[in-house]
């Protein structure tokens, strides 16, 4: 796979520590016209969009009791309750450990993900799939609130392991369970059958284009607080 200049030089930069955030502009714009079109597919009943859902749901099929129980437990963790008092624990410590714009950074852009994720729920009212009955699902089906929180979180924790932990190793396995959190969390709502898997996609673009913006602001007033403060 052919890695871009772009990709070159943030990959660069999260190991290092010093993060080149005009990438995360490019990445940014291009989630977000990405998320429209998709937003776009979804509300016009796009042909597409069946497809998409049909295929992915064909190729994750499984009735397994114990995986499907096992993928029951471990979507609870992307659920708004935890990841709102995850958010919260992790804003109060940020706060106790005084570092008051990665505070404002974390709450800040947890909040209007889901802020806008809750708007676009309300106008595109997409119905969510059938579910087993043994899993309990409410609200409209697109975006899925799992993955826009899951990724959103997973991202804004990136970005705060990039700037606050020094070891390589430790940041890079941290960053490895940020990734793995948030796309399994996306997998057990396909497999559960509680979204459709353009819900999912949906919802891992919106949380990608909110958090590389915040990202890339948050990045930037530390390179000013830094350069105020030496």
């Amino acid at each position: 796979m052919k890695i871009t200049p772009e990709i070159s030089v943030l990959i660069s930069g999260v190991i290092s520590n010093k993060v080149n955030y005009q990438p995360l502009l490019i990445f940014c714009g291009a989630f977000s016209l990405f998320f429209a079109f998709w937003v776009y597919l979804i509300a016009s009943k796009n042909p597409f969009i069946k497809t998409f859902d049909t295929v992915v749901y064909n190729a994750i099929r499984n009735n397994n009791p114990v995986e499907r129980q096992l993928a029951f437990y471990w979507t609870q963790l992307g659920n708004t309750l935890t990841i709102t008092v995850f958010t919260v624990v992790l804003v109060l410590f940020l706060v106790y450990q005084r570092n008051y714009i990665h505070a404002v950074f974390a709450s800040l852009t947890m909040i209007a993900a889901n802020a806008c994720n809750s708007i676009i729920k309300n106008i595109i009212q997409r119905q969510r799939p059938r579910m087993d009955k043994a899993v309990q699902a409410d609200g409209f089906s697109f975006p899925s609130g799992h993955s826009v929180g899951s990724m959103t979180l997973a991202l804004v924790l990136i970005a705060l392991i990039v700037v606050l932990v020094k070891k390589k190793p430790v940041k890079t396995w941290l960053i490895v369970f940020c990734v793995f959190f948030t796309l399994s969390i996306g997998f057990t709502r396909m497999y559960l059958h509680v979204h459709w898997p353009s819900d999912v996609l949906g919802g891992w673009c919106e949380g990608l284009a909110f958090s590389s913006l915040a990202s890339c602001l948050f990045f930037k007033a530390l390179d000013k607080k830094n350069k105020l403060n030496p």
